[in-house]
């Protein structure tokens, strides 16, 4: 609150501080605060804050930089849902009964009324089977399962079991990996989507950043002073004051002994 937009008013001084690691994630996040701050306070303090913070954004990930496949639980279920609709051409009037959704406290996906559209050919033969419907095994994907298809047997004592049909199994998950393929073709296609969705990805996982060290304000009180230490050295040193876990990962000659000491 307060204390946040005071210490941040005063940044260049935080910056060789402890404290000020306290700052180095959610950085979206609180740039969002302050400019609601701004917002509401046009004549407030808030405009250096919205610069600083503005200026140390991590840099935005691309598309192209993003993996993501049907089954990513950062993807809504209503984008979800939309592919589903128009890789089977889901008729608007059972769109009711077949839905896309998700929980966060279980992580689990379910596709409610997969026999609805029970007279659908993309859903029973272009991207399902006579044993799985489309529906069932966009399902399946989406909790990251592979699709198989057991057949009811008699074992030697009278038992029912479940037996593996492999011959099934193979053309199912054939029909499985055409649905994958589609999606990672289709998530990017659109503008709008695009935007949104790195947009997204972004915020939740693109937020931090790494923590940066500078020893230029360290003086070295008592040291020869024909050392002078390179910046990278003063740098390592301020990890070492500050940081507290601190590996000298340099290279043969960069100076780690005279770090060190």
């Amino acid at each position: 609150g307060a204390l946040f937009g005071e210490f941040l008013q005063h940044a260049e001084i935080a910056a060789s501080f402890e404290a000020f690691f306290q700052l180095y994630s959610g950085w979206r996040e609180k740039l969002a605060l302050a400019k609601a701050a701004q917002t509401a306070d046009p004549d407030g303090p808030y405009a250096v804050n919205v610069e600083a913070l503005t200026a140390a954004q991590p840099t935005d990930l691309q598309a192209g930089d993003i993996e993501v496949r049907l089954g990513s639980t950062w993807i809504p279920p209503e984008v979800v849902g939309q592919f589903m609709y128009q890789l089977l051409n889901t008729p608007s009037y059972r769109k009711h009964k077949i839905k896309v959704l998700f929980s966060k406290y279980t992580a689990i996906w379910n596709v409610t009324g997969k026999s609805e559209d029970y007279d659908n050919t993309a859903a029973n033969l272009t991207y399902g089977t006579k044993r799985i419907n489309a529906y069932k095994i966009i399902e399946e994907t989406l909790n990251l399962r592979d699709v198989r298809i057991f057949d009811n047997a008699i074992d030697a004592n009278g038992n029912e079991i479940r037996v593996l049909n492999k011959k099934e199994t193979v053309i199912a998950q054939q029909k499985q990996q055409a649905i994958k393929d589609a999606f990672r073709d289709w998530i990017w296609r659109d503008a709008d989507r695009r935007r949104e969705l790195t947009e997204r990805y972004n915020v939740l996982f693109n937020s931090t950043r790494p923590r940066e060290y500078s020893g230029a304000h360290i003086t070295f009180t008592g040291m020869n002073p024909e050392i002078r230490l390179r910046p990278h050295q003063r740098d390592a040193i301020a990890h070492i004051l500050y940081g507290g876990n601190t590996l000298l990962a340099h290279e043969v000659g960069a100076g780690k002994s005279a770090t060190r000491s």
